[in-house]
């Protein structure tokens, strides 16, 4: 499902390998502290556990209201009220697996306080049919707060108060909280947030999976990609656990390489949202008490055209990641052109894959041969629901040996609460 491909990091697999040798024991003590649920935050290592043991008779219920929604030729619109861990992996699994255009149903992201494109949609559908997904544990969280307000209002004028909520799904908390409570005085259909399952790590819960269902993605294949990551990634030994040793090949590059920035590069706009979850939950889990690496993502080839000149001959303060598909969606050959008028005939009748992957392995080439940059490629094959649980669940397991090898909580994110703090008492709360 998935590979590490080191011959670019350093001295190849070799020096790899070596580093791996140093980080061992380390490891295995932290792998023990992990299953055995001592390690800082294990309250909330519920979503290493869901994907083996989650509520069957809720899935059951959440697939067919899904499936139901989904074949509803009717609708055609759905807004998906969330942030953060409530948005990007979301998201992130959508692009994912489906082509861009031409779906089935168009899916609307509020995920910010931007007035100009709440205000848009607003405009949007009020001529058009749509349904709502709202996901957050407490209900008052300002974003999705205020997003729920104004498009729960624009339905209620529409079609009443039966009608609205007939249209709407909040995945809550399973018993208390203000969303919770509004839903049960207003008899709208709700799944639960698991108490043990924080934001960035909930994709795979009824969070993510229910919004998926209905775009057409088959949430059992997600949940089974989630269960094959975490049986193949669940050894304490360095040589037979990629995610460890992604892990500790960051973890080396920022504490004994002196690197402050990795960069996350991908090579197709689909998978941009995969790096956004990949840059959240890096951040969050780990940056805290001044420790840790800064991520930034990079879509390539068109961020070469923008920073490609730092990359390639500015300060290297940074490492890379490199996550490649072997297969793409689809594919097409060039095909010629006004009699070669353009001058490129080289590239008739070469597929655009192949040509897309030529440029990423030549950026490589070049950022690792000439500039000495370290990389990491991560090579799965193809995109599938399958494939996006099982990335998502990798990267879970990864973060958390990660964030523990800098002895610092991978699960919480108390510095969130400051910028809130001043927000609410500005606001007149």
């Amino acid at each position: 499902m998935l590979k590490l491909d080191l011959t670019c990091f350093k001295d190849g697999e070799k020096s790899a390998n070596t580093i791996f040798k140093k980080y061992a024991s380390k490891v295995k003590t932290l792998h023990k502290s992990i299953v055995d649920k001592k390690c800082k935050g294990s309250e909330m290592l519920g979503w290493l556990d869901y994907p083996l043991n989650y509520d069957q008779k809720e899935i059951k219920k959440l697939v067919s209201l899904s499936k139901e929604w989904k074949e509803n030729k009717k609708i055609k619109n759905v807004v998906l009220l969330g942030i953060g861990g409530s948005y990007i992996g979301i998201r992130a699994g959508i692009d994912l697996v489906l082509s861009e255009f031409n779906r089935d149903k168009e899916i609307f992201y509020v995920s910010s306080l931007s007035s100009s494109y709440i205000v848009s949609l607003l405009e949007k559908l009020k001529n058009e049919d749509f349904y709502l997904v709202v996901i957050s544990k407490s209900g008052t969280t300002l974003e999705t707060a205020i997003g729920f307000r104004m498009f729960y209002n624009l339905l209620f004028e529409k079609f009443g108060s039966v009608g609205a909520n007939e249209r709407i799904v909040a995945i809550t908390d399973k018993e208390k909280g203000t969303l919770k409570k509004i839903c049960n005085e207003q008899e709208i259909k709700t799944f639960c947030i698991p108490d043990d399952v924080g934001g960035r790590f909930s994709a795979i819960t009824p969070v993510g999976l229910f919004p998926m269902g209905v775009m057409g993605l088959d949430v059992e294949k997600v949940l089974k990609g989630c269960k094959k990551a975490i049986e193949e990634n669940n050894s304490a030994n360095l040589e037979d656990n990629l995610a460890y040793q992604y892990a500790v090949l960051r973890h080396y590059e920022h504490t004994e390489n002196k690197k402050s920035v990795e960069i996350f590069c991908v090579y197709d706009d689909a998978i941009r949202f995969l790096s956004e979850h990949f840059k959240q939950l890096f951040a969050e889990s780990e940056g805290k008490e001044n420790k840790a690496l800064l991520p930034v993502n990079c879509l390539f080839t068109t961020d070469l055209h923008s920073v490609g000149q730092f990359l390639q001959q500015g300060s290297k303060i940074f490492f890379e990641t490199c996550l490649e598909f072997e297969k793409p969606l689809a594919d097409v050959k060039v095909k010629d052109f006004l009699d070669n008028a353009d001058g490129l005939k080289f590239i008739t009748q070469k597929k655009l894959d192949y040509i897309n992957k030529v440029a990423a392995s030549s950026t490589i080439d070049a950022h690792h041969l000439e500039a000495g940059i370290d990389i990491i490629k991560i090579l799965v094959e193809s995109r599938c629901e399958e494939a996006f649980g099982y990335l998502y669940t990798w990267f879970s397991i990864a973060v958390a040996m990660s964030a523990l090898l800098l002895d610092v909580n991978p699960f919480d994110q108390p510095g969130v609460e400051a910028y809130k703090k001043r927000m609410f008492a500005k606001l007149g709360k």
